[in-house]
């Protein structure tokens, strides 16, 4: 009988060690900042005793693990850890506050008819029908320094894009975040006012002043480098913008399929129709057999680059033609080496190349005719996907370094352009290796 009870203590004991960790490790996550790549790695190795690398390994991910997963990407940096950073700086955290407070201020006096709205001023992020935007990238990488400078100007943030579609179909302001939406009531109230041009957000006496596009990284780059001495564009941007619940969706899905953990992978990116030298086209006269040797060249370097930078790490590989994207994770050597590696075990896998479904290129945001929302779901995808990596390699325009920005910026390169680096293989090193020891 004190055997039998022995024994179902023991297995009621075993029952409850799952959920128990898991709530524990979750506990540390909030209370001590443990990133999210921490838990679901340790949480992992708690289950079963080993590290979490192996392929069947993660296949075979208890329900509760494949859980805590599923939240990873919404949960990636949380509002709450963000705000309590001690490297941000106060005004960012005091603005996140006087922007909840201005914005209801501003409603319940509209709403009032009160003559009290009139005291409060806006700065609008906007892509409006007629308005000549660029790419996504060209719209969002300057919204850190439109918050620094709501801030300076007392101005309320708001962001409205009308094509090619409400940027909330992709990203939206977190539950605790600052809301910039301009949507419906909010909308109704402005959309009647003067939007001035950019230029005078610090003239009092203009209501609102908008902007399209600023080319401004490089002077947030400068008040990261000068002001605040460490990367914090990385926090600003996670404070605006979250994924929507579809997108999140969409990048748990292929981050899973991929077995890819945030901070344990790196990406590369390749925009090989930027008009360059070698290659002087445009979007729709591009085709990749054309410029094949020319693309080689530089998605060979783009992925020695990353190898580089994050030795022995899965590499997820994104660039705005497909044909560059199937080449590297079908022809290249790279491929070649991974496979035959796998099948015969000859030596280390040094480079593993992942993709989502690159069967369809990624639409250009601003040059396509495209009319359906969900048909650029794919350039978000991407971005958040390598910006939750640990390093990004980066070729020509703003979309790779956007990434880079967004993984915390101290791990990047420019495999391409203007500073670029020309980096070893390191397929020939471990070969010259293995050749060594024989």
């Amino acid at each position: 009988m004190a055997k039998k009870f022995v024994r179902h203590t023991l297995g009621f004991a075993l029952a409850l060690y799952a959920p128990v960790i898991v709530f524990w490790q979750h506990h540390r996550l909030t209370s001590e900042h443990v990133d999210r790549a921490t838990l679901l790695s340790t949480t992992k190795d708690a289950f079963y005793g080993q590290s979490s690398s192996g392929s069947n390994h993660y296949n075979s991910i208890n329900p509760i693990i494949s859980h805590v997963a599923g939240i990873t990407v919404l949960s990636h940096r949380p509002v709450s850890l963000i705000l309590q950073n001690p490297k941000l700086p106060d005004w960012v955290k005091q603005y996140s506050a006087w922007h909840k407070e201005q914005r209801k201020r501003y409603l319940e006096a509209k709403r009032s008819n009160s003559s009290s709205a009139d005291e409060i001023r806006f700065l609008i992020s906007r892509c409006l029908e007629h308005d000549q935007c660029g790419g996504a990238s060209d719209r969002l990488q300057d919204m850190p320094y439109n918050l620094m400078l709501a801030n300076q100007t007392n101005r309320v943030l708001l962001v409205r894009w009308e094509k090619p579609a409400r940027l909330e179909h992709y990203l939206v302001p977190h539950k605790d975040g600052i809301d910039w939406t301009l949507q419906g009531e909010m909308y109704e109230m402005i959309k009647t006012e003067k939007w001035n041009l950019k230029g005078e957000e610090g003239n009092a006496k203009l209501k609102i002043v908008s902007t399209i596009r600023r080319f401004s990284p490089p002077l947030f780059r400068k008040y990261e480098n000068d002001e605040v001495g460490h990367k914090i564009y990385h926090e600003i941007f996670r404070l605006l913008f979250s994924p929507s619940q579809a997108l999140a969706e969409r990048v748990e899905s292929i981050m899973k399929s991929l077995e890819l953990v945030p901070s344990q992978y790196s990406s590369i990116h390749l925009r090989v129709k930027y008009p360059t030298t070698g290659i002087n086209v445009t979007e729709e006269t591009f085709t990749f057999q054309q410029h094949k040797s020319k693309i080689i060249e530089w998605a060979t370097n783009a992925v020695n680059c990353a190898a580089e930078l994050h030795p022995n790490s899965t590499i997820y590989v994104s660039s705005d033609n497909n044909d560059t994207v199937g080449y590297l994770l079908e022809e290249s050597h790279f491929a070649q080496h991974y496979i035959d590696a796998t099948k015969h075990k000859k030596h280390p896998l040094v480079v593993k190349l992942v993709s989502r479904d690159y069967s369809h290129e990624n639409e250009h945001v601003a040059f396509s005719d495209l009319k359906e929302a969900d048909g650029f779901m794919s350039v978000f995808e991407d971005l958040i996907i390598m910006g939750m990596g640990k390093c990004v390699a980066h070729g020509l325009g703003g979309y790779g370094r956007l990434a880079a920005a967004l993984s915390g910026g101290e791990c990047a390169v420019a495999h391409q352009g203007r500073h670029s680096k020309v980096c070893s293989n390191p397929l020939a090193k471990i070969q010259s290796s293995i050749n060594s020891m024989l």
